[in-house]
C-alpha cells in the first residue's frame, strides 16, 4: 500500500500561481494526497480563492499570527495528516512534476530527499544575479557544513518520522532549511539530492527582490546563520 504524502504549500499573495500548483501537484502525485495551503493572511485573500475552489483534499490553513515561510510550513508539519512530508514554494519556480522523483526515492529508503540544483542535471534558470549569488552562498555552505550540494533549495521530501527525532526549526526566512538540513545530516539520516530545473516565476511579485543590494543583504544573513550553525557563535 503506498504511503499518504502531503504536500505543504506556503503562500503569501499567491493568487495567481495557486491553482497552477494545485493541479499541477494533483496530477503528478500517484500516491494519496492531501495538500495544505497554508496562508499568512493574503491580502489578494490567496486563502478565500483556494477555499472557493472546493478541491476534495486540499485544506486551507489561515495564519492570522507569526508570519514567515519557515512558521507556515511548521504549522502545516503539526497539522499534516501523511508519511511523507513535501514542501516547495507555490509560485511554480520549483515544478510539482519533479515530486514523483522525490517520493520514488524515499520509496528507495532514503529519509529526506532534496530536489537540488548543483547535481548533474540540476539547473537554474533565473536571472543571472540569483543563480550568481545562490552559488556562491552554497560554495560557502559547503565548505562550512559539507554533505549537501544544495542548502537553500527549499524543495524537498521527508519520511514523517524524522519529525520525532529532528524538531523543524519553525522560524526565520530560508535560512530554516540550512538548519533542518544540517540536523538531520548530523543525526545520521540517509539524505539524497536528486536534479530539478529551478525556474523563475511568471506570475505575481517574488518575496525577495531581484536586486543586488537585497540580495546581498539577505546573502549576509544566510552567511552568518551558517557560521552560527557551524561554531555555535
Amino acid at each position: 500500500m503506498k504511503k499518504i504524502v502531503s504536500v505543504i504549500l506556503p503562500t503569501f499573495n499567491e493568487r495567481e500561481n495557486i491553482k497552477e500548483v494545485i493541479d499541477s501537484a494533483l496530477y503528478h502525485i500517484k500516491h494519496p494526497v492531501e495538500i495544505l495551503v497554508v496562508d499568512d493572511d493574503s491580502k489578494d485573500k490567496t486563502w478565500q480563492y483556494v477555499q472557493d475552489l472546493e478541491y476534495k483534499n486540499v485544506r486551507v490553513l489561515r495564519r492570522m499570527k507569526n508570519p514567515g515561510i519557515a512558521a507556515s510550513i511548521g504549522e502545516g508539519i503539526e497539522k499534516s495528516l501523511g508519511d511523507i512530508i513535501v514542501w516547495l514554494d507555490a509560485d511554480m519556480s520549483h515544478p510539482p512534476k519533479h515530486i514523483p522523483h522525490l517520493l520514488e526515492e524515499i520509496d528507495n529508503d532514503y529519509d529526506i530527499v532534496i530536489a537540488s540544483r548543483f547535481v548533474p542535471g540540476g539547473k537554474d534558470l533565473r536571472s543571472k544575479l540569483r543563480i550568481f549569488t545562490s552559488y556562491l552562498f552554497n560554495l560557502y555552505a559547503n565548505i562550512l557544513l559539507s554533505g549537501v550540494r544544495d542548502y537553500d533549495s527549499g524543495f524537498i521530501a521527508v519520511n514523517k518520522k524524522v519529525f520525532d527525532k529532528v524538531k523543524f526549526p519553525g522560524e526565520g526566512y530560508g535560512y530554516y532549511f540550512i538548519k533542518f538540513v544540517y540536523e538531520c545530516k548530523k543525526n545520521g539520516f540517509k539524505i539524497k539530492e536528486i536534479p530539478f530545473v529551478n525556474v523563475d516565476r511568471e506570475k505575481g511579485v517574488s518575496k525577495t527582490a531581484d536586486s543586488f543590494f537585497k540580495l546581498l543583504k539577505w546573502g549576509f544573513i544566510y552567511g552568518k546563520e551558517v557560521w552560527k550553525i557551524k561554531f555555535g557563535r
